[in-house]
């Protein structure tokens, strides 16, 4: 199979193992097989062609809208998250308006230029954005 199959080989298992390729879509499959493609040609003799189309195959399936969005853990899961809500006093469930009108009710009173501390003020934003960097847009 050679080093060149191994690699894709590697590549796809990570985006599977990583649950970036779950039920592939017809894009997905359609970048698999001009990468396979291009890895027979490559392993025949043609490697610059070969090789040329199979790197196209895994930029095109890198590209995948599907590979655009970020996995979402679910937020109990990650104890930062749980703190996060905790700091904010909100329920697991809360979507983004809840988020940030959380945030702003908190960083208004304590805020450094209102008598708060930084330290508080930067645990706040943090908490903020944790919890945007998990929830769907």
């Amino acid at each position: 199979m050679g080093l060149f199959g191994v690699l894709i080989v590697a590549v796809l298992g990570w985006l599977v193992f990583t649950g970036r390729i779950g039920r592939p879509s017809t894009r997905q499959m359609g970048a698999l097989i001009v990468t396979l493609v291009g890895g027979a040609i490559a392993l025949r003799g043609s490697v610059l062609v070969g090789g040329g189309m199979a790197i196209a195959g895994l930029a095109w399936l890198m590209r995948s809208p599907a590979l655009a969005r970020r996995p979402v853990r679910p937020i109990m899961d990650d104890p930062r998250a749980r703190d996060a809500l905790d700091l904010l006093g909100l329920a697991p469930g809360a979507d983004r308006a809840a988020v940030v009108k959380a945030h702003r009710r908190l960083i208004a009173r304590n805020h450094p230029d209102v008598g708060g501390t930084e330290a508080l003020a930067r645990s706040i934003n943090a908490a903020r954005d944790c919890l945007l960097g998990r929830l769907p847009r």
